[in-house]
């Protein structure tokens, strides 16, 4: 971990005034980093409702004061109050195959580009690096009972604490495959700060398309169906279509 984990960025402004009230009303001081994570995570669901929207440069302050944003601005959010407690964070460019988002956008499908660039945070816990996907658990021990992630309901931000978001292929030997790796279609490395990975490989605001979707989605309510992680019996090997 370095010095760039931890500082404030134009994204990451939790030294904003907004950003610290949000902060200092998750848990007491003493709260291990973990558990931090579970409540700051729980907060922002309750607090800041899932629209859709492209704008990925937006300020933390920015959403928190809006009360509203998608899953790459939630994400943000949850990076920029870890680094007020002093937990380092990072990212990972992931670029996923625009079939991810099919079913969530079927009609707008000409929008959605061939690959999308995923900003998926790491945080810096117990002395070691942890994605976003396992801070409730390890994904092969939340797997076996999960019903998958389909991105047909629920959104990515939630689907964290309620099922095994997996996408480097840790789950695919589990009885019932939280594997979403088939989706990752290539990676472009780790990044000290979501700024930087921006500013370095541009964003879908900047295309045509996200101009477009953001005129046909911007501020939409996303679709947020509470997931099982126990179904019924005579389904628990068939993954959630």
């Amino acid at each position: 971990m370095n010095r760039r984990n931890l500082e404030p960025t134009r994204i990451l402004d939790f030294n904003s005034l907004e950003t610290r009230r949000f902060a200092d009303s998750i848990g007491p001081q003493d709260d291990s980093p973990v558990a931090f994570m579970k409540s700051a995570h729980a907060m922002i669901s309750r607090e800041i409702r899932p629209v859709y929207t492209v704008h990925e440069r937006q300020p933390v302050s920015g959403t928190i004061a809006e009360r509203r944003g998608f899953c790459s601005q939630r994400l943000a959010c949850l990076e920029a109050l870890a680094r007020s407690r002093q937990i380092g964070t990072r990212v990972r460019a992931l670029w996923l195959s625009g079939r991810f988002w099919n079913k969530r956008f079927p009609v707008a499908r000409l929008f959605i580009p061939h690959r999308v660039l995923l900003a998926w945070p790491p945080f810096f816990v117990s002395g070691d690096w942890r994605g976003i996907e396992e801070i409730h658990g390890p994904l092969e021990a939340r797997a076996a009972d999960a019903v998958p992630f389909a991105n047909d309901g629920e959104t990515l931000f939630e689907a964290v604490s309620s099922t095994a978001v997996d996408f480097e292929g840790k789950t695919r030997m589990c009885s019932t495959s939280c594997d979403l790796s088939k989706f990752v279609v290539a990676q472009d490395g780790v990044f000290d700060a979501r700024d930087d990975l921006f500013e370095q490989l541009g964003s879908f605001e900047d295309t045509w398309r996200g101009k477009t979707f953001e005129l046909l989605y911007g501020g939409r309510r996303a679709l947020d169906v509470p997931r099982r992680l126990r179904p019924p019996a005579n389904h628990r090997n068939v993954p959630r279509t």
